[in-house]
C-alpha cells in the first residue's frame, strides 16, 4: 500500500511536514515497514487545498463568463463544480425538500468534493487516498452526527430529545437506549462502510500496479472510478436522510 513515495519527492516541504506529524503522533510514513495517518493528514491537508483551488477557480471563470446562464461545453473548473453541486442539490431535494436543501448544501457539498477527490487520488500512482484510514471518515461522520442533533435540537427544541424516547413513557426506559445505539452507530456505518471500500478498491490497484504494464490497471481504475463516485454518493445520501429525519416538524406527529 506504500504509494507515498512520489508524493514525498516531489512536493517541497512534505517530508519536514511528515516528520513533524509523525514525531508528535507515532511512527509512520517514514519507515515503509510501519504505518501510520502522517502521509493521510497530509492527503486531507492537500486534497482540502484542491478543492478550495477548485472554488476559487469557478469563482473567476464565472465572473469572467458572459452568461452565467448558459452551461460550458468544455470541461473546467466551472462545469465540474456545477455537475457536482446540482447532482448534490438534486440528491437532496428529493429528499428534504427545496428549501431545505438549499440550507444544508453548503455543508453536504463540501463533503461531496472532499470525499470524491480524496477518493479519487487514490487512482493516481503515488498517491494515497484520505479517505483510506478510520481517522479521516471518522471525523467526516462526526460532522455529520452532530450537525445531525444539533439542527434537529433547533428545529425542534427538546422534541428531539422526547422523539427518542417513543411514544409511550412507560416504555421509555427500553426504547431510549435502542434509539441511543441506532444514532450512534450511524457515524460508525459512514465511517466503516467508507474505510473498507476504499482500502479495498486501493489494495486491488496497487496490486494491478506493481505489475508494471502499462495497460493492465485500466480496467480497474475505470472500476475505481465508479466505486469512489459510487461512495461519495452513499454517504452524502444516508447524511442527507439522517438529518432530514432529524429536522422534520416534530410537533406534526402529535
Amino acid at each position: 500500500m506504500s504509494g507515498s513515495t512520489i508524493l514525498h519527492d516531489y512536493l517541497p516541504g512534505v517530508q519536514a511536514l511528515d516528520q513533524a506529524i509523525s514525531a508528535t503522533f507515532g511512527r509512520g510514513v517514514i519507515d515503509p515497514s510501519t504505518t501510520g495517518n502522517a502521509t493521510h493528514v497530509i492527503m486531507s491537508i492537500l486534497v482540502s487545498l484542491f478543492v478550495m483551488l477548485l472554488a476559487a477557480l469557478y469563482a473567476a471563470r464565472r465572473k469572467m463568463a458572459a452568461d452565467t446562464l448558459i452551461p460550458e461545453r468544455t470541461l473546467n473548473a466551472r462545469s465540474v463544480v456545477e455537475t457536482i453541486c446540482e447532482a448534490a442539490f438534486g440528491l437532496m431535494e428529493g429528499i428534504m425538500g427545496r428549501e431545505a436543501a438549499r440550507s444544508f448544501l453548503p455543508l453536504i457539498g463540501t463533503l461531496a468534493f472532499f470525499i470524491l477527490f480524496g477518493n479519487l487520488a487514490g487512482l493516481v500512482p503515488g498517491l494515497l487516498p484520505p479517505t483510506e484510514v478510520i481517522s479521516t471518515n471518522l471525523v467526516l461522520a462526526l460532522i455529520v452526527f452532530f450537525a445531525t442533533h444539533l439542527y434537529g435540537i433547533k428545529k425542534n427544541g427538546l422534541e428531539h430529545i422526547k422523539h427518542m424516547m417513543g411514544p409511550m413513557r412507560a416504555l421509555s426506559p427500553l426504547v431510549f437506549p435502542i434509539e441511543l445505539i441506532s444514532h450512534f452507530a450511524r457515524p460508525l456505518s459512514l465511517t466503516l462502510r467508507l474505510f473498507g471500500n476504499m482500502v479495498g478498491d486501493h489494495t486491488v490497484l496497487t496490486i494491478f500496479l506493481s505489475f508494471g504494464l502499462l495497460l493492465v490497471p485500466l480496467p480497474v481504475m475505470f472500476l475505481g472510478t465508479i466505486v469512489c463516485v459510487v461512495q461519495t454518493l452513499v454517504f452524502c445520501l444516508l447524511s442527507v436522510v439522517y438529518i432530514s429525519m432529524a429536522i422534520e416538524d416534530l410537533h406534526e406527529h402529535h
